[in-house]
């Protein structure tokens, strides 16, 4: 009785994680843009990426994926992946679990839509997440996905930069490697991230690593 309790107070109290990184036997890394709002970034990373031969996961708000059916579609047919970033751009650890749970499937529904294609993978807004948006979004059939390799490039600190914090690491010698999972946004808050993302991806593919 005593080893069950203590067995239950631990899976009870403990904290779920989203998944940061994954464990892999290949050179393989993660290249992830999340995209909220805006008009002029997405498209030029689309066509960086198409001229390298590359192939990412894109997390679309819902509102911007609607207002932008032509991008979206053009993500999927050169063989982009769609994850959700919800429906509204807020907190969803604020929510409670109706809410919560009506602001993911709202979201995939619109993405679907548009998609053609089931849609599993969720990345919430601002990371902010905690055992009630895992569990939840467990529930619904999604994975919650962050990001271990941060560009940083929402807060527009140039392009060299962005370069240095995904190849050297923000903190030195945490530059991207095999398995991790790469955050940038393709919003118009990242308008640096066009003139970065060459240099980062033939650097790494430089060093042996698929994309």
């Amino acid at each position: 009785l005593i080893a069950y309790r203590e067995t239950a107070t631990s899976v009870f109290s403990s904290k779920l994680k989203p998944i940061y990184k994954a464990n892999v036997t290949t050179p393989a890394i993660g290249l992830t843009f999340d995209i909220s709002w805006g008009e002029n970034t997405a498209e030029p990373i689309l066509d960086i990426l198409k001229q390298e031969g590359i192939h990412a996961t894109f997390f679309l708000s819902s509102p911007w994926a609607d207002k932008h059916q032509a991008l979206v579609q053009r993500m999927v047919k050169e063989g982009h992946e769609i994850g959700s970033h919800g429906n509204r751009h807020i907190d969803l650890n604020t929510l409670g679990a109706p809410e919560l749970e009506k602001e993911i499937t709202t979201a995939q529904q619109v993405l679907e839509k548009i998609t053609g294609k089931p849609v599993r993978l969720i990345r919430a807004p601002n990371g902010a997440y905690d055992n009630k948006v895992i569990s939840t979004a467990d529930k619904l059939g999604y994975r919650v996905i962050q990001w271990s390799v941060d560009s940083l490039d929402w807060k527009r600190p140039g392009s060299s930069a962005i370069i240095n914090n995904v190849l050297n690491g923000i903190k030195s010698g945490g530059g991207a490697k095999a398995g991790d999972i790469i955050l940038f946004h393709a919003s118009d808050s990242a308008p640096d991230t066009p003139q970065a993302l060459p240099v980062v991806l033939q650097t790494l593919k430089s060093k042996g690593f698929n994309l």
